[in-house]
């Protein structure tokens, strides 16, 4: 009887949290017409944490060592907390020249309130979604200007978003293409193992509107890095400005993060607080291992 008591209790509190057809279209204000998928806003400020996210800056070097890591995510906002396993990979392909990196995001695990998901115009098939995947992406990383390198360090990276999401009708992922071109600039201190960091390009994605196909950004940012032996410790501010007014488009963080390498495997913790466009705080902690 107390199993049937709890079962019916839980169908009750999840009709109760359904939305109906009817209530989608009137939040969404529906033509009657067109696809649901024109009225999700695919922008950094409507989606989940790791939809659209700016991409880390490097320090102008290309990472020699071949590795494979995963962390754990932990993202917070008003009406949403977010739980993710996250999955990294670098490939170096010709040492101080050229490099591959990967990440994926297998596994996502949310709750949102109602308020925020009739904002983000949550379609009402996934209205009781807690659960997601991310998008593949990769990078190619080219050290160019070798001849500058006691100056200057310049790294030229160029981006793809592997469409391979869940979650779009929940507002979580986009499950579209996208690419960023970017060069990532190290200025070495010489006395002490310091280096000024920026990254400066620019960021594209699809997005599903009649009026506008994709929307392009400008990608920026700068911090400092310091990296005593062992160690890696970062801080710095980044974001891109879409040019679609209003639209939450324009996402800026403040980044700071410590990695440490014991042997062949490392630490890491990360901190993330979203500054414009973007309300997460985010808390990442995980280790790498270092195959060579």
């Amino acid at each position: 009887m107390k199993f049937l008591l709890t079962a019916l209790l839980s169908i009750l509190i999840s009709q109760a949290s359904a939305q109906t057809p009817a209530e989608w279209a009137q939040t969404v204000n529906w033509d009657g017409v067109s696809h649901w998928s024109k009225y999700m806003k695919v922008r950094a400020a409507w989606m989940g944490p790791n939809a659209l996210a700016v991409p880390f800056i490097s320090n102008g070097s290309i990472d020699s060592n071949t590795t494979a890591g995963i962390t754990g995510q932990f993202h917070f906002r008003e009406g949403d907390k977010t739980q993710s396993i996250a999955l990294y990979g670098n490939l170096c392909l010709v040492k101080d020249l050229i490099s591959f990196d990967i990440s994926y995001i297998p596994y996502e695990f949310y709750t949102m309130s109602d308020a925020l998901k009739k904002e983000r115009h949550v379609y009402y098939e996934y209205y009781n979604d807690k659960k997601a995947r991310g998008d593949v992406l990769v990078n190619t990383n080219i050290q160019i200007f070798n001849r500058w390198r006691k100056d200057i360090q310049l790294v030229l990276r160029v981006g793809y978003r592997l469409p391979s999401s869940s979650g779009f009708g929940a507002a979580r992922f986009i499950d579209g293409m996208g690419y960023h071109i970017d060069i990532s600039a190290g200025k070495p201190f010489n006395s002490i193992p310091l280096k000024w960091i920026a990254m400066a390009g620019f960021y594209v994605w699809q997005i599903e509107q009649d009026d506008f196909r994709q929307n392009d950004a400008f990608l920026f940012g700068t911090g400092l890095e310091w990296s005593p032996k062992n160690w890696l410790i970062k801080s710095y501010v980044a974001g891109y400005l879409g040019y679609i007014e209003n639209s939450g488009d324009k996402p800026i963080v403040f980044r700071a993060e410590a990695q440490r390498r014991i042997n062949k495997t490392g630490l890491l913790v990360r901190f993330q607080q979203g500054l414009n466009d973007f309300e997460y705080s985010t808390v990442e902690v995980g280790g790498k291992y270092y195959f060579k």
